[in-house]
């Protein structure tokens, strides 16, 4: 059973989003699922610095689902070069839009700077910056991969000054790799010799 946290946090929030659903690792074909864990939404929340109300409001559950099942597809162009289809670049538009973005004067010790903040309904922003992380992944051109162990779904930014970085987690899924790689298939037994 995998534990109600991952191991570490993304690079952004809209990777630690996607990466609530991922297969078993180990090639069982099983699905896990943290975003219905409440104790995986608080510490998201808390993580993220995004305030709401309900962290448990079902509505915001299903809008998060939707949410993660887009930027998973987006990413997923990314990584494999294409373009955005027009239709989704509007889906996310919708998102990115959710909430009003204002300009704030922000009282800092050297004096008063400008700030840039989300303004509205708090599920709203968090939907927007969510979905702004993944357009900001997609913008930058960031080397967005996902796990090279076939039974592996987890998606990462390979930040390895080669962007040689293969594995979500070398000790996990790339130990597991290698040790298989090593194993090779089964031979078959040499017969002895009459």
């Amino acid at each position: 059973m995998p534990k109600p946290l991952p191991n570490e946090w993304g690079l952004e929030p809209c990777l630690d989003l996607i990466n609530t659903r991922w297969s078993d690792h180990l090639g069982s074909g099983t699905f896990h699922d943290r975003l219905p864990s409440p104790i995986w939404r608080r510490a998201y929340l808390k993580h993220w610095g995004f305030k709401v109300a309900d962290p448990d409001d079902p509505r915001a559950r299903v809008r998060l689902a939707h949410l993660r099942a887009l930027l998973r597809r987006a990413l997923e162009l990314h990584i494999a070069g294409h373009r955005l289809p027009t239709a989704m670049r509007g889906s996310l538009e919708r998102e990115l839009n959710r909430s009003q973005l204002v300009l704030r004067i922000a009282g800092e010790p050297s004096g008063e700077t400008l700030v840039l903040k989300r303004a509205g309904d708090p599920w709203d922003v968090v939907m927007s910056d969510i979905a702004t992380s993944t357009m900001r992944l997609i913008g930058e051109g960031r080397l967005v991969k996902v796990c090279a162990n076939p039974s592996c779904t987890w998606m990462f930014v390979d930040e390895s000054r080669s962007g040689s970085r293969r594995w979500c987690d070398v000790s996990i899924c790339g130990s597991l790799i290698n040790v298989r790689r090593h194993r090779g298939p089964a031979r078959p037994k040499r017969l002895a010799s009459q």
